[in-house]
């Protein structure tokens, strides 16, 4: 169905459609406007389900009830993942910073799924819990951003140091 955007906010824009409705729409910040049809389809009629599939069997009217929280988890869904050996980061690597606990590749792997499940989920527990471990990281190990820039430096001349001498040694 047809919409018309009528007011732009902060993590969200109110939009009418064609047959007078309207609805409030999340969007993130970098949404394109692909991205904005498709999260305003979802409160499309034309796109709901019938509604009387939407009615839970496992309840009644006049069922007594008591509120409960269930703790937040993983998702039930356990992929098969392979044991594989990673690659342990050198200290020398880093300019002699204390090494993380994980791997780079885990540390890579781990930002691209934060980020995926930021976009795609609207879930950002993943992103706040590597924060959190990057933090005490930086914290425990008193590291600045001096340090941190210096050991980027270090590693980037040091590359450039080896392939300059594996250019003079091949001569």
């Amino acid at each position: 169905m047809n919409y018309t955007i009528k007011e732009i906010m902060p993590a969200q824009i109110r939009v009418q459609f064609e047959d007078k409705s309207v609805a409030i729409v999340p969007i993130g910040p970098d949404y394109t406007p692909e991205d904005i049809d498709d999260a305003v389809s979802f409160y499309d009629k034309n796109f709901l389900p019938d509604p009387k599939t939407l009615i839970n069997k496992n309840i009644s009217i006049g069922e007594k009830r008591v509120s409960t929280r269930k703790p937040i988890g993983l998702s039930k869904y356990t992929p098969d993942i392979p044991d594989v050996e990673l690659p342990v980061i050198s200290n020398e690597m880093y300019g002699g910073l204390p090494t993380p606990k994980f791997t780079k590749d885990q540390i890579i792997i781990s930002y691209a799924m934060a980020d995926y499940f930021i976009k795609n989920h609207n879930d950002d527990r993943l992103k706040v819990a590597l924060d959190k471990k990057i933090e005490e990281y930086i914290v425990e190990n008193n590291i600045t951003s001096e340090m941190a820039l210096e050991s980027l430096m270090f590693e980037d001349n040091d590359l450039i140091v080896k392939l300059a001498e594996q250019e003079l040694a091949n001569e």
